[in-house]
């Protein structure tokens, strides 16, 4: 179920060389990981009427969807975050009805604390 993963801590000395073995980084050493290619498609109802969330390699994942997606908005990424209280996941959302809008600010008296 979990992946053991191997990172190498180790620092090199001037010739570029590391000694030591690598340090293993256990299940439990990251608090967060990201789905960057998730869909609205990804949410779905299970038989008992709860929503779930199709996430890759895990499989359907039911969640509080306290907040529906608006109309027109699709979803971008999903991060699924660790706390002390449980596990969250975060979807990043796009409308592309929204224009971009840049704006070029001057520094004047007014604006800044430098003047």
């Amino acid at each position: 179920m979990y992946k053991l993963l191997w990172i190498s801590c180790a620092l090199p000395d001037k010739n570029g060389k590391t000694s030591g073995r690598p340090k293993f980084k256990g299940k439990h050493y990251y608090n967060s990981f990201s789905y960057p290619q998730l869909s609205n498609t990804n949410i779905v109802k299970n038989a008992n009427g709860r929503y779930c969330i199709n996430l890759p390699k895990i499989g359907l994942v039911p969640f509080v969807y306290n907040r529906s997606i608006p109309r027109g908005f699709k979803v971008k990424t999903g991060t699924v975050i660790r706390e002390a209280d449980g596990w969250y996941i975060s979807l990043t959302i796009e409308d592309k009805t929204v224009a971009l809008e840049v704006a070029e600010i001057q520094p004047t008296k007014e604006n800044s604390w430098m003047y």
